[in-house]
Order: C-alpha cells, then sequence, then structure tokens
C-alpha cells in the first residue's frame, strides 16, 4: 500500500503544476518528490503526469481520476486522524442545520436545550427554510443536516423518521365546530379556508381534500405561521396544519381551538435529512444522536401535536 506521505506529495504536484511549486509548498526538497510521484507510478503501473514544458507537469486522464480518489482518501485520513485526537475531549465545532421554517421555533429551542445539557460544545448555526429550499441546501452542501417533513422527497436526499403526527383543524374558539371532537373535511369544504403557502406544504393540505374530490374554499394565502393564526382567530376562516403552540390564543388573544381531522389521513413524518452524497462527520452523528434521544426516546416534542381522531367516517 503506498504511504500517507507519497500521496500527499503526489496530490500537491497536481495543484501546483510543478515539482518545484509543491517542494517549495511543502518545504521539502525536489528530489524526495520526484521520487514518491516515481513510487507511486510503478507501484499502479500509471502514468500520473505529462510533461508540456520545462518545470511544468499536467496531470494525464487516468491521472485525474487517480488525483480525485487520493485526495478523498487523504480527506478521510485527515478527518479519522481529528477525530482520534478528540476522543478524550468533549466533541466542539460548528454545525450547519438546516429546519422547515414554520417549525423551527418548536424544534430548534429542544435541540440546544438538550445539546447544552449534555455539556456538548457545539456551535449550531440555523438556516431556515421552506421543503425545497431545504433539499437544496444539503444538495449544495450549504447545510449539514435538516429538521424537516418528508413532503418533499428527492434521491439526492435520505429522510430518517423522528416523529409521526395527523394534521389538525385550527379553528376560531368561537365557531360551533370547536365544541365538537373531531372535524371532518366534508365539514369544512363549504368554509372559508386560510392556507399556509408555502412551496409543498401548500399542496400537502389540499391534497387532504382532493383525495376525496373535494375543493375547499381558500380565502387568505400566507406564508407566516403567526399570520395564519391571527387571520384564524379574527373568524378569517379554518387553516389545517400539523405543529401547535402550547397556548390557545393569537397575537391579539383571541382564542384558538384546536381539533383532530375525522378520517382516514395521511400521517406527515418528521425528521433528519442528509444528502445521500455525503458520509456524516462526528459533530453532525452526535447531533443526530441526541435529536434521536430527544425526538423519538425523550418525546420532547409531543406537547406541539395534536392527538389523532377515532374512526374513519369522513
Amino acid at each position: 500500500m503506498t504511504p500517507f506521505r507519497q500521496l500527499t506529495y503526489v496530490v500537491a504536484v497536481a495543484d501546483h503544476g510543478s515539482i518545484q511549486a509543491a517542494a517549495k509548498h511543502l518545504a521539502i526538497s525536489q528530489p524526495a518528490i520526484s521520487a514518491a510521484i516515481q513510487k507511486v507510478e510503478n507501484e499502479y503501473q500509471l502514468k500520473l503526469f505529462i510533461r508540456e514544458r520545462p518545470h511544468r507537469l499536467a496531470v494525464s486522464p487516468v491521472g485525474q481520476r487517480f488525483i480525485a480518489q487520493a485526495r478523498r482518501f487523504l480527506e478521510a485520513g485527515q478527518e479519522f486522524d481529528s477525530d482520534a485526537r478528540n476522543l478524550r475531549h468533549s466533541p466542539r465545532g460548528v454545525i450547519q442545520v438546516g429546519c422547515f421554517m414554520p417549525t423551527a421555533a418548536f424544534i430548534i429551542p429542544i435541540i440546544l436545550k438538550g445539546l447544552r445539557d449534555r455539556g456538548l460544545d457545539i456551535s449550531v448555526q440555523v438556516h431556515e427554510a421552506d421543503l425545497d429550499e431545504l433539499n437544496t441546501l444539503l444538495a449544495q452542501g450549504t447545510i449539514d443536516v435538516a429538521l424537516t417533513y418528508n413532503m418533499a422527497p428527492s434521491p439526492a436526499i435520505e429522510f430518517e423518521p423522528l416523529i409521526e403526527s395527523s394534521p389538525y383543524v385550527l379553528i376560531s374558539k368561537d365557531d360551533p365546530l370547536a365544541r365538537q371532537d373531531s372535524i371532518s373535511l366534508k365539514q369544512l369544504v363549504e368554509r372559508d379556508m386560510v392556507s399556509l403557502n408555502l412551496p409543498v406544504t401548500q399542496q400537502f393540505f389540499l391534497s387532504l381534500f382532493s383525495q376525496l374530490n373535494l375543493r375547499p374554499k381558500v380565502k387568505h394565502q400566507t406564508k407566516s405561521y403567526e399570520l395564519v393564526r391571527s387571520l384564524v382567530g379574527a373568524g378569517e376562516g379554518y387553516a389545517i396544519l400539523i405543529m401547535r403552540p402550547v397556548n390557545e390564543r393569537a397575537y391579539d388573544g383571541n382564542e384558538l381551538a384546536y381539533v383532530p381531522l375525522r378520517g382516514d389521513i395521511p400521517k406527515s413524518h418528521y425528521g433528519l435529512a442528509f444528502t445521500n452524497r455525503s458520509v456524516p462527520t462526528r459533530l453532525v452523528e452526535i447531533f443526530a444522536d441526541v435529536c434521536r434521544e430527544l425526538l423519538i426516546k425523550e418525546r420532547r416534542a409531543e406537547k406541539y401535536y395534536v392527538s389523532s381522531a377515532s374512526g374513519n367516517s369522513g
């Protein structure tokens, strides 16, 4: 097996374009680098470099593939070395976390307190976004992991469910329907609806009706979760949501009711999303483990969900 150091020399030549420049960057002799290249080429029977002009080397076509693999190997080795050296210490660092906008106010404080209670020195940079934007941020490598719903599946994203829940009806406390144990979609279809107008999210809620060949009367559309609550509290209609605050009042003090939907309503799944092209770092794995403990084992977010209604009548 080729030594780690020799691969480092070969990659440095590819980066700097010459043995002379690589030797200067690495602060070692040119003969040492030349010997490393020769040894690697002999070991694998490959011609990695082509001499373009005096002192200038270009990477051969096969060399480009070899260099790409060597980079991945070196990066993995460096990460292993860093992780191994940190085994005796509490992990620390910064992690970029995406979170579906309407859920951030509920979920992020739970996670941050969980990290703090465990003495983990992990700084979380939160990126709030809609479902489509989170997929893009993951694919671009802008975020390491996302806390989101599995409503916008993508072949490039791996999703791990942590919470299963049911949508509910948000309605004014003064509305006669608020006194029912559950509400069917047929009871709502002739009423005004306040819709949370976010990509994918709105389609999910409207699809609950379309599956029954019903079409709701959308009166208001807004991207603001709190404006949805305020409009419902003001008697402008009902809304269908998934998470709920502990209190039952809108901003202006109007009382709200959270009523389960009756019927065969699809469940929603909330959890962790990763890009399937990357290997999670130790910090990401620790963060994910804390999320699993808090949301699955300890059920810290359970108070933010409404129990589903029993029975299948629509």
